[in-house]
């Protein structure tokens, strides 16, 4: 009986009239759609362009043909990097990484550069010689081409549309390169790369995304603040908009010392905000913890007003005592 008299009592301050919800809904929905439109028209959209292929041949063509060399003389950062990509040690962090094994094996030199050059070949035949030269030679031979390119593209300058090189012996891997950097710069390369005909549907995007990786991934966020050490996921990619401070937690937790210096830094943050999540879900079984929202009060600063306009009588005392005790 007290439990209907109160709620009677509450519920007769406020008007009840019929709604219908789905028509708010909707009209919420048209007038959010409409102020996206309009804040997108007058503002662009807030994101840097994307780092693709073709924009990092076309705007770093020196770096790009220093990127495709390692992965040809296998120095690059996926040529030796170890599982899931191949039996490398050059990015192994832990013993579990080396458990898991080769899931998505990767041959730099073959995917990133033979092959899609093979494919290139079909529609220009000129790239035929220097890539047959190159396959049917001594590893050691190889090597020594690999070995005075790479000295050669620390001193090469980009001019009139053509990487120059200094004077020297590189055999076909320069001709190699400059293929490579014209199907970087056609748009071609990213097509290459995707085309697996060991999967089903021939797509496969796994190479494309890694083939920058070193280098160009490495730099770029360097000139916007969004390495690690500067907390850069937190930070906005463009000036002016917010960043995803909702990663303030997991990024607090790459700035501890034992995390920072760790050999498995990602595996340690992995763990430890795991622990985290893992406290904050069982906080319900928690003696004493789970009261401590009930001992600090804030939901008594938040419903003072009515408290103070409702006091409690000795038998709405007694009610929420029996409703909290239920």
């Amino acid at each position: 009986m007290n439990r209907v008299s109160d709620a009677r009592d509450v519920a007769g301050e406020y008007r009840l009239v019929p709604e219908d919800f789905v028509k708010h809904l909707l009209l919420t929905l048209a007038i959010v759609a409409v102020v996206v439109l309009i804040a997108s028209a007058l503002f662009g959209l807030p994101e840097q362009p994307p780092l693709t292929i073709k924009g990092y041949a076309t705007g770093h063509p020196v770096i790009f043909e220093q990127v495709a060399l390692r992965a040809l003389d296998g120095q690059g950062q996926l040529a030796n990097y170890g599982p899931p990509y191949n039996q490398g040690t050059g990015s192994v962090q832990t013993g579990i990484q080396s458990a898991v094994g080769v899931l998505h094996p990767i041959n730099a030199a073959q995917d990133f550069i033979l092959k899609p050059l093979a494919m290139a070949a079909s529609i220009n035949p000129a790239i035929r010689p220097a890539l047959k030269a190159f396959t049917n030679a001594p590893a050691a031979q190889q090597k020594r081409w690999e070995q005075a390119a790479t000295t050669a593209l620390g001193h090469a300058v980009y001019r009139h549309g053509t990487v120059v090189w200094p004077s020297g012996s590189y055999g076909p891997v320069r001709a190699l390169m400059t293929a490579v950097l014209n199907l970087g710069r056609s748009g071609l390369m990213y097509g290459s790369l995707t085309r697996n005909p060991a999967v089903v549907d021939r797509l496969d995007n796994q190479n494309a995304l890694l083939f920058l990786q070193g280098t160009p991934l490495q730099t770029l966020p360097a000139t916007q603040s969004l390495q690690g050490a500067a907390w850069g996921i937190i930070h906005p990619a463009v000036n002016g908009y917010p960043g995803a401070w909702w990663m303030t937690i997991p990024t607090w937790i790459y700035q501890w010392p034992v995390v920072a210096n760790s050999a498995a830094p990602d595996a340690l943050a992995l763990v430890i905000g795991f622990l985290f999540w893992a406290f904050l879900a069982a906080t319900p079984w928690i003696p004493g913890w789970r009261r401590i929202p009930q001992y600090v009060g804030v939901h008594r600063l938040i419903w003072q007003d009515y408290y103070h306009d409702h006091p409690a009588s000795p038998t709405g005392a007694l009610r929420r005592e029996e409703i909290h005790n239920a």
